[in-house]
Parts: C-alpha cells; sequence; structure tokens
C-alpha cells in the first residue's frame, strides 16, 4: 500500500474514531483487502452524513430506525447514541421508537428501547 492509501485509511480509521471510539471490524478487513474501496466508500458515507437540509441528528435517528427494522441491534445502539451526542433528546428517540412500531412491529421497536435504556443506564 502506499503513503498516500495509507494516510486516507488512517483518516477514514480516525473518523471511526472520533464517531463510535473503536473501528469496526468490516473497516479493518477492507483496510487490508481492498483500501480503495474503503476510502472511496467512506468518502460517499461523508457526503449524506454530513450537514444538510436534515440536521445531523435526524439522520443518525432515520439511520437508528433503519437498522431497527433489519433487527440489527448494534446499528441501533451505535446511531442512537450518535444521535445523543448531536443533541436528540430521550423524547425524540421514543418517538422515532415508536414510528418504527408502524412499519417493523414490536421486534424492531424493542430493540430501539432495549437500546435506550442501556444508554440512560450507562449515563448514570
Amino acid at each position: 500500500m502506499d503513503k498516500q492509501m495509507e494516510k486516507e485509511i488512517e483518516g477514514v480509521f480516525n473518523d471511526y474514531m472520533k464517531e463510535r471510539n473503536f473501528v469496526p471490524d468490516y473497516a479493518k478487513f477492507l483496510a487490508k483487502e481492498n483500501p480503495e474501496f474503503l476510502v472511496k466508500w467512506f468518502d460517499t458515507r461523508r457526503v449524506f452524513r454530513g450537514k444538510g437540509a436534515l440536521p445531523e441528528k435526524f439522520k443518525e435517528l432515520l439511520l437508528m430506525t433503519n437498522n431497527a427494522m433489519r433487527l440489527s441491534e448494534i446499528g441501533v445502539g451505535m446511531h442512537m447514541q450518535t444521535a445523543m451526542e448531536m443533541g436528540a433528546t430521550k423524547q425524540e428517540i421514543l418517538e422515532a421508537a415508536m414510528c418504527v412500531w408502524l412499519i417493523g412491529g414490536m421486534p424492531s421497536m424493542n430493540i430501539c428501547l432495549r437500546s435506550l435504556m442501556k444508554l440512560l443506564k450507562e449515563e448514570r
């Protein structure tokens, strides 16, 4: 891997650390197996995750509910925590969880509620 690609991968990893306090295993794997894909994918991700018409906390709430629909507890927790760090309130998260119930049913809503209870317990 050339020096420029190493620098770009380091930037991706630094952004993950700022967002999540860890680098996901899939990012580490892609960094070794296909670093160019990881860098280009992450650049695309930065475009829709950055500032725009929707406040970033709402984008995180949308990502949270999409993960709930996919029954991804890890994704729900990560996006919920990021939404809270961006200013989402407990009431906004609860409302988003109630909205996901309409399409995803109780399993999707329960994932959101469990994640919220866990985050609130950790804050205490």
